[in-house]
């Protein structure tokens, strides 16, 4: 008989006595942490100091992140949970406007690569450091976040009715609210299990540290798992800005998209609905803002199929960042990879395009949980930077001591 998908665990917790607000003591992942000194002067015990630590005195970054593990540790800092048990999470945060609740759960899961489907690659430097962080620790401090079906919604019928003990509620730097409990009777973490058992899981952030288990041999690591068709789902798009090597001139740019798209010159003012219109869009439809022109946008909609080639599997030719990323931008604009940066913030792009920062923002609409799944399921990746899960899960939650 082979090994439960998921099983209850003793998690490493920080201890309220000990550190007082829990608020000041977590931090986002390490790769959306553009500067950690925020998070190192808010608590001595911010999970920073094992997230993003520094050299000191000739000690390794990953020692020192080790031997602070190791000192709250021994000081009554962090300490295991009594019991083991399957954790629950859930996000109270706003969108545009709009209320959502994303909720899910932390078990230890078995590391099976037809289980745990993922749809990006990952960079080698970014693997490699986590690999040394986390096998110098032996710990994660950063959740894996995956996403599973749960069709009949037979999973969220038996959370929404489980006996549970709140350990944690506040509400952190972004005014998101965070509640963290545990599940109390171990009848219902086996119902839980059981009914998980049958599903596969999508990985949604978090391929890094994925990759690091694997590499590890980890029978088990610690993953947030949470329904993909609950309204908290959301997936922020990915813009791209572009510093182009050669200079081309804006009418060289819109040439080589006229052919394929229908190109709207508009004001700038409407960048709010101009966005909100590709979103919507059934074709494939993008945002052009060019510096040469900083009072306007171009509004391109796909009105001839072009990105067309067969040895590119048909998922994702139909994937609409990837029809932006590689046929507009990399085809018919010739936009070479150290030329892109990425954002998330469509007015971040814009803002920095005007100052001539970039010659020119390129807006995508945001990739779809539907697109997600079809591309793992095919086992294929998606472009970099295809997909921004909101709001990220906290580093320092729980933690995972896996030796």
């Amino acid at each position: 008989m082979s090994e439960p998908l998921i099983k209850p665990f003793k998690a490493l917790l920080y201890e309220p006595s000990r550190i007082g607000d829990i608020g000041q003591c977590v931090c986002p992942p390490y790769d959306i942490i553009s500067d950690p000194s925020p998070y190192y002067s808010r608590s001595p015990y911010n999970t920073i100091n094992l997230e993003v630590p520094f050299e000191k005195n000739g000690i390794t970054k990953y020692d020192m992140a080790a031997q602070t593990l190791e000192q709250w540790l021994a000081q009554g800092i962090v300490k295991y949970d009594q019991r083991e048990t399957i954790y629950l999470y859930e996000q109270e945060f706003s969108v545009g406007g709009k209320n959502y609740v994303r909720k899910g759960i932390i078990p230890l899961v078995r590391l099976d690569r037809e289980r745990i489907l993922t749809h990006e690659e990952t960079r080698r430097e970014a693997r490699e450091d986590r690999e040394r962080l986390i096998g110098t620790m032996k710990t994660y401090t950063s959740l894996i976040f995956s996403l599973y079906e749960d069709r009949q919604d037979k999973i969220a019928e038996a959370l929404s009715s489980c006996q549970k003990e709140k350990i944690y509620d506040f509400v952190d730097e972004l005014a998101i609210t965070n509640r963290f409990y545990r599940m109390s009777k171990a009848s219902e973490i086996e119902q839980v299990a059981r009914l998980l058992d049958s599903e596969d899981l999508y990985i949604a952030d978090g391929h890094h540290r994925l990759s690091v288990a694997f590499k590890l041999g980890l029978p088990y690591v610690a993953i947030f798992l949470s329904p993909m068709h609950q309204e908290g789902i959301v997936i922020l798009p990915y813009h791209r800005t572009v510093k182009l090597k050669r200079p081309r001139s804006l009418d060289e740019l819109l040439r080589a998209v006229e052919p394929y798209f229908v190109v709207e010159r508009q004001p700038l003012s409407t960048i709010a609905a101009a966005t909100e219109r590709i979103a919507g869009e059934t074709s494939p439809a993008y945002i052009l803002y060019p510096h040469a022109d900083p009072s306007n946008l171009y509004l391109l909609t796909q009105k001839v199929p072009f990105f067309v080639d067969p040895a590119v599997p048909q998922t994702l030719r139909e994937l609409k960042v990837n029809i932006g990323h590689a046929g507009v931008l990399k085809g018919l604009l010739g936009v070479a990879d150290d030329e892109f940066s990425f954002t998330n913030e469509a007015n971040e792009a814009v803002d920095e395009t005007r100052k001539g920062i970039f010659d020119f923002a390129f807006l995508v609409p945001p990739t779809t949980v539907g697109e997600v799944k079809g591309v793992a399921d095919h086992h294929l990746y998606m472009p970099p930077k295809s997909t921004y899960f909101y709001p990220k899960i906290l580093s320092g939650l729980v933690f995972y001591k896996y030796a």
